[in-house]
């Protein structure tokens, strides 16, 4: 029972904790610009207890969402270090 207590309490912690650098992420972004993906993980992990697969699949999401370009390419279903990682500008007008 407190086995399953524990998981649940661990899983929560990591979905807010992937909630918080989503948006970390995309502050980031609109500041700075494009980062390789070899910086936007180093710098998450620096404020949040997280992994680097929690981070790719933060990528994906906002990829999925359209919030950010999925730049990662090929057989790759998730973004590798080299990969760019940019913010999806939305354009209004021809």
């Amino acid at each position: 029972m407190d086995a399953e207590f524990q998981e649940t309490t661990i899983d929560q912690i990591v979905a807010e904790q992937k909630t918080l650098a989503s948006e970390e992420l995309l502050k980031i972004l609109r500041e700075f610009g494009t980062r390789s993906f070899s910086e936007v993980w180093e710098t998450l992990l620096q404020s949040y207890m997280l992994r680097v697969t929690n981070i790719k699949d933060i990528c994906v999401e906002l990829a999925r969402t359209g919030a950010i370009e999925q730049t990662w390419n090929g057989s790759a279903r998730k973004p590798r270090d080299y990969d760019q990682i940019t913010e999806k500008l939305n354009r209004l007008g021809p």
